[in-house]
C-alpha cells in the first residue's frame, strides 16, 4: 500500500478500492499503454536519457481538473508567464524572464529555458523544456471546453522504468493543476452546472447510533463486492452501534433523497480519530470509503469526502490519512483529485505503508482477519 495525506489543511486514505470505482467526475487521469512520441516530459520532472524512451511499456498518463471558468479565462492566466510561479511549482520557483520567444526560469532542476507554442485559439499550451544539462523534453498541455467550464489537460509519460520518479511526476503535475484552479475560482462563484444527471441523489449527513444496521448491510456489501473476508451485516451492527458512540469515531452516510429508493442508505465513509503529539487536535484516517456501484460517478462519493473532510476540521483534525493499495490506479486517482497526496508535504519524499498483522498464526476458522492485515 501507499500512504497518502491531506492537510486539513492537508490528506492520506487506507481503502482505495472503496472510492476509487467510485465517483469518476469532473477531474480526472487516465492510464494508458506507452507505444508512440517518446519525448514528453512534465515540468519539474528529472532529465530522462533519450536512448530509453522507447521502452516498450512505460505508461501515459493524462493528468487533468476541471475548472469553473471558461476556456478562454483558463487560457489567458495559463499562457500568462508572470503567473507561472504561483500555480506551476514544478516548472517555476520564480517569475520568468523573458530572453526573446523563450523564458528563462528557475525551477526545481536549476535555471532552464522554456519555450511555449505561439499564442492561438484552440487552447493549446504545449511548450519544450531545455534542462540544465542541455536535454530538451517536451510537455503537451492543453485547455478544453468542458459542460463545466474547462479541463485542462497535460500528459505524463513514464520515460523510464522508475515506477516512483513517475508516480512523484504525475502528483506534483495534478498539485499544480489544482493550485491553477484555485488560483482561477478564488472568491468567484463556480458556473451552473450543464452536465446531465450529476446533481447530488442524496443527502449527506453524520452518522450515530441508530444508523448500525445500515452500515453494517454497507460494510458487508462492500467487502462481498472486493472479495474480502467480512464479518456478517448483523456482527458488523454490532461493533458500529458500539463504536458510533464514542467521541474517536466519524462515520458519514449518504440516502437517497428521491425516486422509489427514497430514504435508503447507499454509502458510507468511516473514519477514525487519534491523538498526536504533533499538535492539539486528533489526526484522522479515513478506513473506509464506500459507494453502491449503480450510484458511482453521481458525485456521492465526493459529497461524503468533502463532508468528512469538514468534519474532521470541526474537531480539530490537522491531517487526515489514508492507505491505497498501489495498483489501484482508479483510487489513487480519486484522492489525488481531492487533494490527497503520496508525497510528504514537508521532505517531497515519496511515502509508503508498511502492515504487519498482529494475530496468532494458525487463529480460530472463520475468523475474520483486521482490514489492516489484508
Amino acid at each position: 500500500m501507499a500512504a497518502m495525506v491531506l492537510r486539513v489543511d492537508s490528506s492520506r486514505n487506507r481503502r482505495a478500492r472503496s472510492e476509487g470505482a467510485v465517483d469518476v467526475t469532473g477531474e480526472s487521469t487516465l492510464d494508458t499503454g506507452a507505444g508512440g512520441h517518446t519525448s514528453d516530459l512534465l515540468p519539474g520532472s528529472c532529465a530522462r536519457d533519450p536512448a530509453v524512451t522507447n521502452t516498450v511499456g512505460m505508461r501515459t498518463r493524462h493528468v487533468s481538473t476541471v475548472i469553473h471558468c471558461s476556456p478562454a479565462e483558463v487560457y489567458v492566466v495559463a499562457s500568462d508567464h508572470t503567473t507561472l510561479a504561483s500555480w506551476a511549482s514544478g516548472l517555476a520557483t520564480a517569475e520568468a524572464a523573458v530572453d526573446g520567444d523563450s523564458l528563462i526560469v528557475d525551477s526545481p532542476m536549476g535555471r532552464v529555458t522554456v519555450r511555449f507554442v505561439p499564442k492561438n485559439d484552440f487552447g493549446i499550451l504545449d511548450h519544450e523544456v531545455t534542462l540544465p544539462d542541455g536535454n530538451t523534453v517536451y510537455n503537451p498541455l492543453r485547455v478544453v471546453p468542458h459542460p463545466d467550464g474547462a479541463e485542462v489537460i497535460m500528459s505524463v509519460r513514464q520515460l523510464t522504468d522508475d515506477d516512483d520518479a513517475f508516480e512523484h511526476d504525475a502528483a506534483t503535475v495534478a498539485a499544480d493543476l489544482n493550485r491553477l484552479k484555485g488560483l482561477l475560482e478564488a472568491d468567484r462563484p463556480p458556473l451552473p452546472s450543464s452536465a446531465p444527471g450529476l446533481a447530488l441523489p442524496a443527502d449527506i449527513r453524520v452518522a450515530g447510533p441508530s444508523d448500525a444496521a445500515s452500515l453494517g448491510r454497507l460494510l458487508h456489501a462492500f467487502n462481498t463486492e472486493f472479495d474480502c473476508p467480512t464479518p456478517s451485516p448483523a456482527e458488523a451492527a454490532g461493533r458500529f452501534e458500539r463504536l458510533l458512540g464514542r467521541e474517536d469515531v466519524l462515520a458519514v452516510v449518504a440516502r437517497l433523497t428521491h425516486g422509489r429508493e427514497a430514504g435508503t442508505d447507499v454509502g458510507f465513509a468511516f473514519l477514525t480519530l487519534r491523538p498526536t503529539p504533533y499538535w492539539d487536535g486528533p489526526l484522522a484516517q479515513l478506513e473506509d470509503l464506500y459507494v453502491r456501484p449503480d450510484l458511482r460517478a453521481a458525485g456521492v462519493g465526493t459529497a461524503m469526502l468533502d463532508r468528512s473532510v469538514s468534519e474532521a476540521r470541526r474537531r480539530g483534525c490537522e491531517e487526515m490519512l489514508i492507505n491505497v493499495d498501489a495498483d489501484d490506479l482508479g483510487a489513487r486517482r480519486f484522492y489525488e483529485r481531492h487533494g490527497f497526496s503520496d508525497v510528504d508535504p514537508d521532505t517531497g519524499s515519496g511515502m509508503r505503508c508498511y502492515l504487519r498483522g498482529l494475530r496468532a498464526v494458525g487463529g480460530s476458522p472463520g475468523e475474520v482477519r483486521s482490514p489492516v492485515s489484508r
